[in-house]
């Protein structure tokens, strides 16, 4: 009796939804059934990035976290050489059914994924001989390990293309609970920034490398490869690449002119305005299967262009309000700097490229996506030193505001340029 009510109402909610799909010109039960799972999997990835911020920022110095978030933020850098373009070329290569195109492209990232190793070795020299020893280990055993760490996330991208959201979710908040109550042990016990960096590294290549390996050969039921797509992937990786460098070298950049205690501070001011960004990206996934799946040109994207402006700005107002009070409570002892992370927020107007991108990604408009990548990397890479070197902590924040706007600026620019060469609309 019960099964027949819960059929009987969502059979309500499908017809309802499919009914107002025409009028607001969205696929609502693609949405909502996507999205619904999207967003469970993004709020178990946001509250593991709450819980951790809240557990580094009370039970950890200053200067130990800061260490903590220069270690994750060089690796972050040593990820440029994973070919990070291959999984959106995945994505759309599995979506349009070469799904033998995922393990080409993960031996492709295991391949160049050992001069990532090489990049942390150099980190290793050069903190030995700065006299940061503790630094220096670290560095050393992630040399090792990390052609491993560097597959060990990329399962989301046969997951997504396959539109199986529902599995990514379990998956994704699987591994994000176990990671969390490693991470908070190891925190808690030992307070050693070595430890906590290997147990991150660690917990991420054990599970997610299973996932990545072994578990995701069920759902891939042939062997065709979009080797265009493979091309792609690399294209648009190096691109990418420099873009990972900009946005992780601000964070470098305070940590040698400033010292880790300001690198930490710099992590709590951006990590709240990071996260409402990551949870927003849950519906990203959604986005690129749908759009290559189907023929939707410029026009039709800008009809939804108003819509998620209005969202994003809604997000930007719920921030303001609540922020004060989140520091006041989790985050003490930077109550100080709440303001900065107010101000910080207005960039998450940038967001609005994830359509125009898209829609560039769709098209395999590799040359477009390179000069997006590039313009707004360079700059951020020129003005970070100048910025931080002058102003402090507000020229970090102020640089990456410009930069972020500067980025919608582009990708915008770049829509419109190609829609009018394509004779896709006035």
């Amino acid at each position: 009796m019960l099964k027949k009510h819960y059929n009987n109402l969502k059979d309500k909610i499908y017809n309802l939804t499919k009914k107002y799909s025409s009028k607001v010109g969205l696929d609502l039960p693609y949405f909502i059934k996507g999205g619904f799972w999207l967003s469970v999997g993004q709020f178990f990835g946001t509250l593991k990035g709450f819980i951790l911020s809240i557990v580094f920022a009370n039970l950890l110095s200053k200067e130990v976290f800061g260490e903590y978030s220069f270690a994750i933020t060089v690796l972050g850098i040593a990820g440029i050489f994973t070919l990070p373009g291959m999984g959106v070329a995945v994505v759309q290569a599995v979506a349009k059914g070469y799904e033998g195109t995922y393990f080409r492209a993960l031996k492709e990232v295991f391949k160049w994924s050992w001069f990532g190793s090489l990049l942390l070795l150099g980190f290793s020299i050069y903190e030995y001989f700065y006299g940061r020893f503790d630094v220096m280990l670290i560095f050393l055993i992630l040399s090792f390990i990390f052609p491993f760490y560097s597959f060990s996330g990329f399962y989301p991208n046969l997951i997504n293309g396959k539109k199986r959201f529902d599995i990514l979710t379990k998956l994704s908040s699987f591994f994000n609970i176990i990671s969390t109550i490693l991470i908070v042990i190891t925190v808690y016990f030992t307070k050693s920034v070595f430890w906590i960096v290997v147990i991150t590294v660690l917990a991420q290549i054990l599970i997610n490398g299973y996932f990545s390996l072994f578990y995701v050969k069920k759902f891939v039921k042939n062997k065709k490869i979009d080797e265009e797509g493979i091309k792609f992937g690399k294209s648009i990786s190096f691109s990418m690449a420099l873009s990972n460098i900009a946005n992780n070298f601000d964070s470098l950049v305070v940590a040698y002119f400033l010292g880790f205690s300001d690198l930490a501070i710099f992590k709590i001011i951006t990590l709240l305005p990071n996260q409402i960004k990551i949870l927003a990206n849950a519906f990203s996934p959604m986005l690129l299967p749908k759009i290559a799946s189907k023929d939707m040109g410029k026009k039709d994207l800008m009809k939804h262009f108003k819509k998620f402006f209005l969202v994003v700005v809604f997000l930007i107002l719920i921030y303001w309000v609540i922020a004060p009070f989140i520091f006041k409570w989790f985050y003490p002892k930077y109550y100080d700097y709440v303001w900065l992370s107010m101000v910080f927020h207005l960039s998450f107007i940038s967001f609005l490229y994830i359509l125009p991108y898209n829609y560039l990604i769709k098209e395999k408009k590799g040359d477009l996506i390179n000069k997006f990548y590039n313009y707004s990397a360079i700059l951020l890479i020129i003005i970070s030193p100048v910025f931080v070197y002058y102003y402090g902590l507000i020229g970090a924040i102020a640089g990456r505001i410009i930069c972020r706007l500067f980025a919608l600026v582009v990708i915008l620019f770049l829509f419109f340029k190609y829609g009018i060469d394509n004779n896709d609309g006035d």
